[in-house]
């Protein structure tokens, strides 16, 4: 007798679940976008991208969200519409039951900023992704300039290609030691606060100058940059914390287990 009983509560219940589905999808049917809510969970840290910009991306005169039932939003459509800003990295859209269009915002982090030959600024992110310049905000990023042959495409966002393999795109050593350079001052707060720029000499050497000192640092290539930067930061703590900051135009850490200085 239990069984039975048992049988046909799960039974009713299954019918509810049933009813109560067929319910709501018709009621989504009718129901229209009110709404756009959008969320930057990064917006403190970059300010590449504002949310009323995606509202009125959104929202244009005869291309609008609004007022279209939501059944109909085509949210992956939106995803890509919205992704080919190059500042942003991440882009989620989804509707929701009571006629809200929701967009969940992940901006890009720029890393350095390039300024090449040509006289072309753009950034590189912590993906080592490309991205355009902002008119209304300017990340205060480490600055890379001098012998950088490595152009940019207006609104595109790339690949700088480090792992490439195909011959005929090849990769481009000068910015893929950049990006390795950078990412370890970068990621640490010591040498974050030191280097102010990273300059690409005519034999594709690295100099580097530093926020504090009137001093340039030879650095040369990306060999043995860790060590480079070891040996750098005692000679720092040891030597021009005592002789003064001022004293030398030059440090040179090209050669091997030693730093020769060029007095001013």
């Amino acid at each position: 007798m239990q069984i039975i009983k048992n049988i046909l509560i799960w039974g009713l219940l299954i019918a509810y679940l049933v009813v109560a589905m067929s319910f709501a999808s018709e009621r989504r049917k009718k129901v229209v976008c009110t709404d756009i809510k959008v969320f930057l969970v990064d917006g403190t840290e970059n300010k590449f991208v504002t949310e009323d910009e995606i509202k009125n991306l959104l929202n244009k005169k005869d291309n609008s969200v609004m007022g279209i039932k939501i059944n109909e939003i085509n949210t992956q459509e939106i995803e890509e519409k919205i992704r080919k800003n190059g500042a942003i990295r991440k882009a989620e859209v989804y509707v929701t039951a009571n006629g809200d269009v929701r967009v969940d915002i992940a901006q890009r982090n720029p890393m350095f900023r390039v300024i090449n030959k040509k006289r072309q600024s753009y950034y590189i992110d912590e993906e080592g992704k490309k991205m355009p310049l902002s008119r209304k905000y300017t990340a205060h990023v480490l600055v890379a300039s001098g012998n950088i042959v490595e152009h940019f495409e207006l609104n595109k966002t790339i690949d700088i290609l480090c792992d490439q393999k195909d011959v005929e795109t090849p990769k481009n050593y000068v910015i893929c030691d950049l990006y390795v350079l950078s990412k370890f001052i970068c990621d640490s707060e010591f040498w974050r606060s030191q280097v102010e720029q990273v300059y690409v000499n005519s034999d594709n050497e690295f100099e580097l100058i530093p926020r504090v000192g009137a001093h340039q640092i030879i650095f040369g290539s990306i060999e043995n940059y860790e060590k480079k930067f070891r040996n750098l930061k005692i000679f720092y703590e040891k030597g021009l914390n005592k002789v003064g900051w001022n004293n030398y135009t030059k440090i040179n850490l090209k050669f091997d287990n030693q730093i020769i200085c060029t007095k001013r």
